[in-house]
């Protein structure tokens, strides 16, 4: 070394006084990251992603969740072209067909939307007869809830729950609350309904435009003429026999955070069979009954990461855990029924909120108490109660044709009512029918 050139001493001096800070912040880095957990981190940032390939592999099964399958469907949907329209009602895989090709726009104008005004019934009646996307659910849904199983991102600074939706091709959008309550928002992009050209539907028309003189009817009522043909059902709760219940009850513990040999008793009063964890109890009834119940929000079931929240808000995360949990325990005991999130009410301070899921026929809801799956409740990021009602639906062979809607709007009095199809108990059986709806 002593015969070196003194400036490549210094260099090389350099190179590893270098090589050592760059180990030095590596072992730092390391060390911190070792002292982290996913909870610290935004999961959707370029660090959590980091954190989660290193902890968990690219591969190690660890998906974020995105809150985007959809836990209800439209049960109305419609285009107007300038040659004509057509519409699917209470059909799944029409109503399919139509969102196959629009439901990325539909998702793209919502993310578009932006302040919302109160709209005359005048303006939406002339728009009802420009060309334009309508969509209708079977209950009132926060737009950012369908935002974001459209696909999109929701940035609007007012949120209303929409009940029916139409897209105006000039890019308005037009939308009635549960409250009756007409907004309408400028678009900066808006689905266009020569999109579903190909796909196959039935010729329709608004209330509005068929017979503008009835007002006991909502001017955006889809009216056809052909005829709605629906099966009665009989409905049985599911015989849970904790005895026999095998692989089923242990997927359904599991769902519920329990594991297979957890302490458990008979509850003498009620007849149901009571698992006790630390902190949490869930009660099984023969009758298809489930009730979990969290004693404090540790015992509860954690739905999602608090900072995992994205742009659409907590809402999205909250329904899309409890979808899929339902799912797991309807499918533990081979129920193939289907349902949907049926609404929510959420506290002041958006710390708690209450939701529920009903059960559909194919696309035809069950209302009353005998429709209800389950309603749940949150607190914060914690699913603290859950009660959930097993029931299976079969077919009696005998078909029931619900009054069209064109001859419905005509017979309506009084109103204004929007036009639905229901399940409703009748003796034994559930039964279709037609029926109003006021806001």
């Amino acid at each position: 070394m002593k015969h070196l050139n003194p400036k490549l001493k210094n260099r090389l001096k350099n190179t590893a006084l270098f090589v050592l800070t760059l180990l030095l912040v590596v072992l730092t880095a390391l060390s911190w990251l070792g002292d982290l957990n996913l909870g610290d981190l935004p999961a959707d940032s370029w660090l959590g992603r980091l954190y989660i390939s290193l902890s968990y592999g690219e591969a190690g099964g660890f998906t974020l969740r995105s809150g985007e399958f959809p836990a209800a469907r439209p049960v109305e949907i419609a285009v107007q072209t300038e040659t004509g329209m057509k519409g699917a009602q209470y059909n799944e895989n029409a109503v399919s067909g139509f969102l196959s090709v629009l439901e990325q726009p539909i998702g793209a104008a919502l993310s578009a939307a932006t302040d919302f005004e109160l709209a005359e019934e005048s303006e939406l009646i002339e728009a009802l007869g420009k060309p334009g996307v309508f969509v209708r659910y079977h209950c009132a849904l926060p737009l950012s809830l369908i935002a974001s199983w459209m696909g999109g991102s929701y940035h609007a600074s007012s949120d209303p729950n929409a009940q029916s939706l139409f897209f105006g091709a000039d890019g308005v959008l037009w939308v009635r609350t549960d409250l009756g309550n007409l907004y309408r928002c400028d678009l900066h992009a808006a689905p266009d309904p020569e999109l579903a050209a190909e796909v196959s539907g039935q010729a329709c028309t608004f209330a509005a435009q068929t017979m503008p003189e009835q007002t006991a009817v909502r001017p955006e009522t889809l009216l056809l003429s052909d005829t709605l043909t629906l099966p009665t059902v009989t409905s049985t709760p599911v015989d849970i026999d904790i005895e026999h219940a095998g692989n089923s009850l242990t997927v359904m513990l599991e769902a519920f955070g329990y594991d297979t040999y957890v302490r458990n008793y008979p509850d003498q009063t009620t007849g149901m069979r009571v698992f006790v964890n630390n902190q949490s109890t869930l009660r099984v009834g023969q009758e298809g009954e489930i009730v979990f119940r969290a004693n404090t929000a540790e015992g509860g079931l954690e739905a999602y990461l608090k900072n995992e929240i994205g742009e659409n808000g907590p809402l999205t995360y909250q329904v899309d855990y409890a979808r899929r949990l339902l799912e797991s325990i309807l499918q533990s005991f081979s129920t193939d029924a289907s349902f949907a999130f049926d609404g929510c009410t959420e506290s002041e301070d958006g710390k708690s909120a209450r939701l529920m899921f009903r059960y559909f026929i194919g696309s035809v809801p069950v209302e009353g108490e005998e429709g209800i799956l389950a309603v749940v409740e949150y607190q914060d990021n914690v699913l603290v109660s859950a009660e959930v009602h097993l029931r299976t639906f079969i077919q009696s062979g005998i078909s029931h044709t619900i009054l069209p809607t064109k001859q419905a709007a005509a017979a309506a009095t009084g109103g204004p009512y929007r036009l639905a199809a229901g399940y409703f108990v009748s003796g034994t059986d559930l039964v279709p029918r037609r029926y109003y709806l006021t806001d």
